[in-house]
């Protein structure tokens, strides 16, 4: 687990970086809208699970949420102003890769599992219908894959499929998540199995408000 102290380094160095952007070509090719303000701020508004987030960037970099609820957790700051430090516009390449098959993958496989594949199973294993319900909710879209797959854009270039097979008397639930083989070139692995991480517990969280409310 890491340390908030480690983390605050984490997003310095990041936004070190964004400052020094070309925020212009970081807007084209992160799929982000740029705005520039008065004071001379550079604001980039883009799409995070759906929920628009705003990125001001002058001599240093602040991540707000829109609306009224505007605080952002550490990780989510770190996340975005990787992805959008490290925006190629590369399209998708339509080949879907499994975690193991990211460079460096195989690293962070273990805690992969821990934050994503196996919460996500004791919640779902055998609950592939509360799985399509919780992600509709969350603007999944259905794909030919399992039991129930669905697929996620948590970023404007980034979609996430999970998929279901809820299993039998004989046969144990099973899941997989996969990526866009061009995802390897937009986060680091570490960054990618956290933001499964964010994409399962947003799915969880959906599941437990709906079972609270059918009690």
């Amino acid at each position: 687990m890491a340390r908030i102290d480690d983390y605050r380094e984490s997003f310095r160095l990041a936004a070190e970086r964004l400052v020094k952007a070309d925020l212009p070509r970081v807007a084209k090719f992160s799929g982000a809208d740029l705005t520039v303000l008065e004071n001379g701020t550079c604001r980039l508004r883009l799409l995070f699970f759906g929920t628009p987030y705003l990125v001001c960037v002058n001599d240093g970099v602040e991540v707000i949420r829109e609306g009224k609820n505007r605080e952002v957790p550490l990780p989510e700051k770190i996340l975005i102003c990787h992805y959008l430090e490290r925006a190629r516009g590369r399209p998708s390449s339509d080949q879907l890769i499994t975690f193991r098959e990211i460079p460096d993958g195989h690293f962070y496989f273990d805690a992969f599992q821990r934050r994503a594949r196996d919460p996500f199973l004791s919640t779902f294993g055998r609950e592939a219908a509360l799985f399509r319900a919780c992600a509709e909710a969350l603007g999944g879209t259905p794909v030919d894959n399992g039991d129930v797959g669905m697929a996620f854009r948590v970023l404007p270039n980034i979609t996430i499929q999970i998929v279901v097979w809820e299993g039998d008397e004989e046969l144990s639930p099973e899941a997989t998540i996969l990526f866009d083989a061009s995802i390897e070139q937009g986060l680091p692995a570490e960054d990618i199995a956290v933001l499964s991480g964010m994409l399962v517990y947003r799915l969880m969280g959906i599941a437990r408000t709906r079972q609270t409310r059918s009690v």
